[in-house]
C-alpha cells in the first residue's frame, strides 16, 4: 500500500466519524504524497463538495481533469461543483442588502445548464427572477425545483406567492388601461 492510499484510507476513516476538518488534512496529504493521481483529487473533490468546501473541492475536481481529461466522471463532477459554486455566489448577490437579481440571474442559468438537477439553484433562479419582476419565469423555475423535490416546502411557498402577486400585478395593469380606455 502506497503513503497515498494510507493517506486515503485515513481520509474516509475520518469521514466516517464526522471530522470532516481532519478529512480535509488526509486528503492534502495523499495529493502531496502522489499529485499526479487523478483520483485522490477526484475522491478528495467529491468529499470536500459534501462537506460544504467549494473553493477546495473545485480545485481538487480540476486537477483531476487536468490530470485526466479523458475520465467521464471526473468532467461531470466537475460540472456540478462548478455549478454549486455559481449558486453560492448568486445566493450571496440576492443577501446582500441591495440585492442584484439580474447578475444573479445570469449566474444561476449557468448553474442549472451545469446540474439541471439541482433544485437549489431552480429555487434561487425563482427567487431572483420574481426580484427582479420576471413573474413568468419565477413560477417555472419555482415549479421545477417543487417538482424536483416536493420536500422542498419553501418552493411551494414561494410558487403560491408569486402566482398571487402576478395576479395581483396584472389586476392592477388591467385596471389601469380599462380606466384610461372608459373615460
Amino acid at each position: 500500500m502506497t503513503d497515498g492510499e494510507i493517506c486515503l484510507r485515513r481520509a474516509y476513516e475520518a469521514i466516517l466519524a464526522s471530522d470532516f476538518e481532519a478529512a480535509v488534512v488526509w486528503f492534502r496529504r495523499a495529493v502531496e504524497r502522489e499529485p499526479d493521481n487523478a483520483s485522490y483529487y477526484y475522491k478528495g473533490s467529491i468529499s470536500l463538495a459534501r462537506s460544504g468546501k467549494l473553493d477546495l473541492a473545485l480545485d481538487y475536481a480540476r486537477n483531476a481533469v487536468r490530470l485526466a481529461p479523458g475520465e467521464a466522471d471526473y468532467r461531470l463532477h466537475l460540472r456540478l461543483v462548478e455549478g454549486r459554486q455559481l449558486a453560492r455566489q448568486a445566493k450571496a448577490l440576492l443577501a446582500k442588502p441591495q440585492p442584484e437579481p439580474n447578475t444573479a440571474i445570469e449566474l444561476l442559468q449557468e448553474a442549472v445548464e451545469l446540474d439541471p438537477l439541482d433544485a437549489g439553484a431552480y429555487l434561487l433562479l425563482g427567487i431572483a427572477c420574481r426580484l427582479a419582476g420576471e413573474y413568468d419565469r419565477a413560477i417555472e423555475a419555482l415549479r421545477t425545483a417543487k417538482e424536483m423535490n416536493p420536500m422542498m416546502l419553501e418552493a411551494g411557498r414561494l410558487l403560491r406567492e408569486t402566482k398571487m402577486e402576478r395576479a395581483r400585478r396584472w389586476r392592477l395593469i388591467y385596471t389601469y388601461y380599462t380606466r384610461r380606455r372608459n373615460r
